[in-house]
């Protein structure tokens, strides 16, 4: 769930249903939040058991690395957490864009929005 939720995809969705707060901000209230098209998981198909399993992981590492650099000193070692951190993210999104079969014009539309 927290993969999808920071995903480039459900942020483009919700930016859509959103109301817009002053300075740009987007409001995330339960009624935009409910909204949003939670994409079920079915264990009883192995790719989606597999996809399942490859989020849990990806969000396992996100969370580490996040860890890692609020409690990082060096700025060498934050830099490189920054870097591990974008290509998780971007992972996810590549997994998540295949979970929900974005085709790559909707990828370019959700990702220029972005």
């Amino acid at each position: 769930m927290l993969g999808l939720l920071n995903s480039q995809l459900l942020d483009f969705v919700l930016h859509s249903i959103a109301s817009t707060k002053q300075g740009g901000y987007f409001e995330y209230k339960p009624m935009y939040v409910q909204r949003l098209p939670i994409r079920t998981i079915d264990f009883s198909d192995l790719a989606d058991k597999s996809a399942h399993h490859q989020m849990v992981n990806l969000v396992n590492q996100m969370l580490t690395l996040n860890k890692g650099l609020e409690e990082g000193k060096l700025p060498q070692e934050k830099d490189m957490l920054k870097r591990q951190i974008e290509a998780i993210d971007k992972k996810i999104d590549q997994l998540v864009y295949k979970l929900y079969d974005l085709t790559d014009e909707e990828i370019k539309i959700v990702e220029a929005e972005t």
